[in-house]
């Protein structure tokens, strides 16, 4: 079951963060949107409710894939939440799970400013085992990204461009796509330094579940093309000793494509 979330709604941009630890919102809620003055250009939270993050391990022969994307969940449990600062100028909510072996803690802190556009998403990840190293220690960060698809100004029926680079994965439409009075916005998502080194960035194809799984599928979108898909950062560790703490450090961020 999805777990609730707190809805902020700044002067550009409205967020919502689950209590588990995505950026995500029930149907009606926003889970990430523009406020432009004709209305709401809704970019998370409509169609497929998937944003969150994967973890996966081996111990010896066995690999361990547990993922968290809101809709979906297999492996974490929810276990605290809560909020650290609320008001004019900035919010912050931070979050506890743990996998169901008991292996891991995962510590989120989402840090929004009303006056922006960005959520800052810093994890922090602990190898509580006590003897046990994990190797091959993988985090992905997964977000089924639908640009200007929903909201009270809404109008792209799930279709935007998408392209990478070494550090983020954007999507975007344009205004030369938007119907007249309606605007086109950018979606990125960007890997900050880390502990861990980021290992890739992919476009994924949509319906393909690439957080279910270690490895992705990668699609390559041509410049011209309009299509559904979602977007991946992934960050890895040979080893993920007992007692070892990583941090991950990411951000979304949306706004105009271009002016008129």
């Amino acid at each position: 079951m999805a777990s609730p979330t707190t809805v902020i709604k700044g002067i550009r941009a409205y967020f919502g963060i689950s209590d588990c630890g995505q950026l995500m919102g029930q149907p009606t809620e926003a889970g990430l949107s523009s406020v432009e003055p004709e209305g709401i250009y809704e970019h998370l939270a409509i169609g497929v409710l998937e944003e969150g993050y994967t973890l996966a391990y081996k111990i010896g022969d066995t690999d361990n894939v547990k993922y968290d994307v809101y809709g979906s969940i297999n492996g974490i449990k929810c276990i605290s939440s809560r909020i650290c600062r609320d008001d004019d100028n900035e919010f912050v909510k931070m979050t506890e799970s743990e996998t169901d072996d008991g292996l891991m803690m995962i510590r989120q802190t989402f840090i929004v400013s009303k006056n922006e556009t960005r959520v800052t998403i810093r994890m922090e990840l602990m190898n509580c085992s006590r003897k046990v190293d994990l190797d091959d220690f993988l985090v992905k960060r997964y977000a089924d990204i639908d640009v200007d698809t929903g909201g009270s100004a809404g109008w792209a029926g799930f279709l935007a461009r998408w392209d990478k680079n070494r550090d983020s994965v954007f999507t975007y439409n344009l205004d030369g796509d938007a119907p007249r009075g309606k605007r086109a916005h950018v979606v990125n998502m960007v890997a900050m330094p880390s502990d861990l080194p980021l290992d890739g960035t992919f476009v994924g194809r949509l319906g393909s579940q690439q957080y279910a799984f270690r490895d992705n599928p990668d699609l390559l979108v041509t410049p011209t093309e309009r299509t559904d898909a979602d977007g991946i950062l992934q960050w890895r560790a040979t080893k993920f000793r007992a007692g070892e703490m990583f941090r991950i450090n990411m951000y979304y961020d949306t706004f105009r494509a271009f002016a008129k």
